[in-house]
């Protein structure tokens, strides 16, 4: 079952990956082009910027779900010397559980934002196209980070080390 678990981690850190790396150079091209036109045809590309934002929204909701898969989260350390070193995979494990539950909240708040943006038929100022489409990224970056806390609680050798901020 670990291994299992393991490989399809891996694999779904890759295809997010993959899906960030793409919505970020999405972003760049679509920018560097829109200054290009101004520059030199002294026209903005229609909807770029706004495209551009839903980009990077997609892209930093995916950049969530990676921080969370390699362990690498920006996180307060005041607290690291409170519980005696020994204690510290169990510490760790109650993190994990206490992170899984609060994303799955913070999901179902998502999945109920999308439904009703669905419901009112939001649609994007400039654009005019549905909104739910791009907030879709909420509720997933959501599940997929609490299925990685609770798969680090329940096997905590998936769990990356920590690197060293900075490093």
């Amino acid at each position: 079952m670990r291994s299992g678990l393991a490989r399809a981690l891996r694999t779904l850190y890759w295809f997010e990956a993959g899906l960030a790396t793409a919505a970020y150079a999405g972003v760049a091209g679509l920018l560097l082009a829109d200054v290009l036109s101004r520059e030199f045809l002294g026209e903005a590309i229609w909807g770029a910027q706004k495209i551009a934002v839903f980009g990077a929204i997609v892209a930093g909701f995916l950049g969530l779900v990676l921080s969370t898969a390699s362990n690498s989260h920006l996180r307060p350390q005041f607290a690291d010397g409170w519980f005696p070193r020994a204690w510290s995979p169990g510490v760790s494990r109650i993190g994990d559980v206490f992170s899984g539950v609060l994303y799955v909240g913070f999901a179902i708040v998502a999945v109920g934002y999308v439904e009703e943006s669905i419901a009112a038929r939001e649609r994007a100022a400039v654009l005019y196209t549905p909104l739910w489409p791009i907030q879709v990224v909420l509720p997933y970056a959501f599940f997929s980070s609490a299925v990685r806390h609770f798969s680090f609680a329940a096997f905590p050798e998936l769990k990356p080390e920590a690197r060293p901020e900075g490093a």
